[in-house]
């Protein structure tokens, strides 16, 4: 089976996923340790972790320089950052809400989904963009079934 390389619309998001933790800390005004323990509070709140000792700052600023945060840690930073009320611009930013926005609300249908969303954003670019991340996500599941597994 051919080596698997990823779709345009995953590596857009795969870029934004790795620079919103680094988008959010930069704004924030505390330590490391103080910014870590903040995002991994947050992540409790979202339930999307269930640990109770924050991460060292030395991790928050490890996975900023890597620009390689754990999905907790994204999705956390990315929900602050829209609460802050940050709005997508760019296809990356686009394409990195629209993937974690999914991740965010698992099951949720587009048009309940939409619903959901910040008054202020365009439903219709959302909408597309949303729409994109479902199918990335179907056939994501494709892929991972169809994968042959070692014997």
């Amino acid at each position: 089976m051919p080596a698997y390389s990823l779709t345009p619309f995953q590596q857009l998001s795969a870029q934004f996923r790795g620079s919103i933790v680094h988008r959010w800390a930069k704004d924030e005004d505390r330590s490391a340790a103080e910014a870590a323990r903040t995002l991994t509070e947050h992540a409790r709140g979202l339930n999307i972790i269930s640990r109770e000792l924050a991460v060292p700052g030395a991790a928050l600023s490890e996975w900023n320089k890597r620009r390689q945060p754990p999905l907790w840690a994204a999705l956390a930073a990315f929900d602050l950052t829209l609460k802050r009320g940050w709005r997508p611009e760019s296809n990356e930013e686009w394409a990195g809400f629209a993937s974690l926005i999914l991740k965010l609300s698992p099951g949720v249908n587009l048009d309940r989904l939409s619903e959901s969303l910040p008054a202020d954003i365009d439903l219709n670019i959302a909408s597309g963009w949303i729409a994109a991340a479902i199918e990335e996500d179907q056939h994501y599941r494709v892929r991972k079934k169809m994968a042959v597994k070692p014997e």
